[in-house]
């Protein structure tokens, strides 16, 4: 037993002497990270870079030889970049609250926790915030694999100037919360409609005696069972039980494990070209046979690939639509550069809403 006690000390006086280092480390680099954020701030250049994240996570991932696996060691890196933030300047993101929403955990999930996050009650708030400055970035909603498009964050493009700075793509875990676990003894169940549609299933097997009672969204729930504490639940994210105190009663009840919703970060800047980018246009197109072929021919013959086209009504005239189209590479390509060139030879009205990073679903 005195061995192992001994061998345990010796492992722990390594850990905290590893645990030196690694602090001394982290403050060298937010040291320098501080430094940049002078220079940045001289040139007028923006604080956060998804080209220069997407490399550092490349760099972090090239170099980890385990036991750790990747998605830990991002985890790390995505709260010492965060930091880096705040002493390089501070960031300011708005996103669609109310806070616990996902967009809020789609904030957490791409800065971290040392930004300023501030919460905005709709789509086209969040894009004003960002246009007079009272954030740097917003988050928001623009397509559910399972619910589909959000169209609000579409129309907000038609009449902004803003500009598509990155993605991201977050997995949607909707969880039971609430402090009663025996499942036999809730009576009522708050959420909002579309998360107890996706739920829908889970609830009939699990909770088939429960009133469900909507709520306009998924923290709203949680606070009232927060608030009321007995014989209720919430269907809501992780994030909300963390920010209301409720316990994870069951964690994952949605039906569709693999339900992934896209969010954009939306900014006044332009991302520059990193080798792997996708490219937001939207246009319209004249009344007449053909007019669509027109343009995307010259996609397919230059042998790019058209991840997704979606169509919107322009409200101007009945009929009349705006296409809004993301295709693989950056604006600045040469090859991207002639199909830009084509388009506007066959458009009425076209906007490039940005060049940005290809962000993969998170795990």
């Amino acid at each position: 037993m005195a061995k192992n006690d001994d061998k345990l000390r010796e492992f722990r006086n390594k850990i905290d002497s590893l645990d030196k280092e690694i602090v001394k480390a982290i403050q060298a680099r937010a040291e320098i990270a501080s430094e940049i954020g002078e220079i940045k701030r001289e040139n007028n250049e923006p604080i956060y870079r998804p080209d220069r994240e997407k490399d550092v996570y490349e760099k972090i991932l090239g170099l980890n030889g385990g036991p750790l696996p990747d998605k830990v060691l991002i985890a790390i890196y995505r709260e010492i970049m965060s930091g880096s933030f705040s002493v390089e300047k501070g960031l300011k993101i708005g996103y669609l609250g109310p806070e616990g929403s996902f967009s809020h955990q789609a904030v957490r999930a791409r800065f971290g926790t040392s930004v300023e996050a501030t919460e905005f009650p709709s789509i086209p708030e969040v894009f004003r915030a960002v246009e007079t400055d009272k954030a740097d970035y917003g988050v928001v909603p623009v397509e559910n694999s399972s619910e589909g498009l959000v169209n609000s964050t579409l129309d907000q493009f038609l009449v902004s100037d803003l500009n598509i700075y990155s993605e991201i793509y977050l997995k949607i875990h909707l969880n039971l919360l609430g402090f009663e676990h025996d499942l036999s003894k809730i009576k009522t169940l708050y959420g909002i409609k579309i998360a107890n549609s996706q739920c829908r299933n889970w609830i009939a097997a699990n909770l088939p005696h429960v009133e469900v009672s909507e709520t306009p969204s998924t923290s709203r729930a949680a606070s009232i069972v927060a608030e009321k504490k007995e014989a209720c639940a919430a269907v809501a994210s992780s994030i909300a039980a963390e920010i209301y105190g409720l316990d994870l009663v069951r964690e994952s009840i949605e039906d569709m494990s693999d339900n992934t919703t896209r969010f954009l970060i939306i900014g006044k800047n332009q991302c520059p070209p990193t080798g792997s980018d996708k490219t937001s246009v939207v246009f319209s197109i004249p009344d007449k046979p053909g007019s669509l072929y027109n343009v995307l021919k010259p996609i397919f013959d230059k042998g790019i690939n058209m991840t997704k086209v979606e169509s919107r009504p322009t409200r101007r005239t009945s009929w009349e639509y705006n296409f809004f189209i993301d295709f693989l590479g950056h604006k600045t390509d040469p090859k991207i550069e002639e199909v830009l060139n084509v388009l506007k030879e066959n458009t009425i009205y076209l906007r490039i809403l940005g060049s940005y990073p290809i962000s993969p679903p998170n795990p």
